[in-house]
């Protein structure tokens, strides 16, 4: 019987075929000690670069960079050597011996000694000249583009930005990467993660407005798919829309000012009529609606000419304010009060019953005297009065259903305005009840 030889598998890695892989690879394999100088090159650089293994020793990568490479990319490096972590996909342009430009893709591992402390990186050069110029233009875009952008991980971890991002920040865009969202924007990093929340849910996620550091802006993610089709992360667009805003801010203000004006008497500040016969058919649609009572007082200042006469038309305009701030501190919320005619004023008073309605008038009427405004030519006494007519509408739903609101809004004034004038026949400074 004829033992076999056990069959023994040589070392793939032995100095020969490992000299001879890297030699013949399609990459250029490298170590740099602790300063980035090369400390080692396969044969592969001369395809690369057109410099013999020997001729790259001692230098660095960025002594064969095209100008202005280097300044790029120095911070990146040194990032890199100081992180003790392995990187890649770094694209730089080179230039070759014979003076032709290159564009390399460089990726590298930290190497370690016994004793746990580094001692350079080992790495490879990918020529991507075909693909790598377009790459550049994308990424010198991304860069100098006014919006500000970056990419999130699943841990919250911003993986890139751009110089604008940088500025928003207030950090070199460089040392925002690898930091986490809820350190650099505590307020919110959790509208991200709701964002992740929703895409791992199958649904879309939508922009946002936030208020930053004094700033507005609009906020447009996307998601980030790695090559299983997961969500990988979320890409950003920060746009900055505090001009859009404050614009909009003083539209609405300027707009609520000529509301304001078209509602508004601009002597007294009080409602004025235009607005007062819009809010009298609301209420009487809801007293129709609701069958509830419905009351309204007509009142005016008395013998308000003669104190024109007296004092003259500025003082006057001075007791019209002062005759608006005492009617409109004399209501409940819900109440309302216009200037409704040049000394005469409308007060409506939703779901107040008749007998509610004279309290009202009279305290009105008690608050007007109690300002004391000094009235020498009143001939019923020698401060400033005002006489009120109240009207109550006890049966809204009785009313026949093809009145219109407007023939009963006419009615109603018409009735108030009727008791005012009794009150004036009947001497003045007091209340009567249509």
């Amino acid at each position: 019987m004829t033992m076999e030889k056990p069959f023994v598998q040589k070392d793939p890695m032995d100095s020969g075929r490992l000299a001879d892989l890297l030699n013949h690879n399609t990459d250029w394999v490298w170590e740099v000690d602790t300063q980035g100088r090369y400390v080692w090159s396969s044969e592969v650089v001369m395809r690369l670069l057109g410099y013999s293994a020997e001729e790259v020793l001692g230098r660095t990568p960025f002594d064969f960079m095209v100008p202005g490479e280097a300044e790029r990319l120095e911070s990146t490096f040194r990032d890199v050597l100081s992180s003790h972590k392995p990187f890649s996909g770094l694209i730089n342009r080179n230039l070759r011996a014979d003076g032709r430009a290159v564009i390399l893709e460089t990726s590298g591992i930290p190497l370690f000694d016994e004793n746990g402390q580094l001692t350079g990186y080992r790495g490879t050069d990918r020529d991507i000249s075909q693909l790598g110029e377009r790459v550049l233009q994308l990424e010198s875009i991304y860069q100098n583009t006014p919006l500000a952008l970056c990419v999130i991980d699943r841990h919250g971890m911003l993986t890139k930005a751009n110089k604008a991002m940088g500025e928003l920040l207030g950090q070199p865009e460089e040392k925002l990467v690898g930091q986490l969202l809820k350190t650099l924007m505590p307020e919110w990093h959790l509208l991200f993660q709701q964002d992740f929340i929703l895409l791992d849910g199958g649904e879309e996620i939508a922009s946002k407005e936030l208020f930053l550091y004094g700033r507005y802006f609009y906020i447009k993610p996307m998601a980030v798919y790695d090559a299983g089709g997961n969500v990988a992360g979320i890409s950003s667009a920060w746009m900055d829309i505090t001009d859009r805003k404050l614009a909009e801010q003083q539209l609405a203000h300027a707009n609520q000012t000529l509301l304001q004006y078209a509602e508004r008497d601009h002597l007294t500040g009080l409602f004025n009529r235009r607005y007062m016969d819009d809010r009298l058919s609301y209420e009487i649609t809801r007293a129709q609606r609701e069958g509830s009572p419905l009351s309204l007082c007509m009142a005016d200042i008395d013998f308000f000419k003669r104190y024109n006469d007296t004092y003259g038309h500025p003082a006057g305009d001075q007791v019209l304010r002062a005759v608006a701030d005492a009617l409109r501190g004399g209501l409940r919320p819900g109440d309302s009060v216009s200037r409704y005619g040049g000394e005469e004023f409308l007060v409506i008073l939703p779901d107040t019953s008749a007998e509610g309605a004279l309290a009202v008038a009279e305290r009105l009427r008690e608050r007007v005297m109690a300002l004391e405004i000094v009235h020498e030519t009143n001939p019923i006494g020698s401060v400033l009065t005002i006489s009120l007519g109240v009207m109550t509408w006890d049966s809204p739903l009785s009313v026949c259903s093809i009145q219109s609101v407007a023939d009963i809004a006419a009615e109603l004034i018409s009735s108030s305005d009727a008791a005012l004038y009794r009150a004036k026949q009947q001497g003045r400074n007091r209340v009567v009840s249509a």
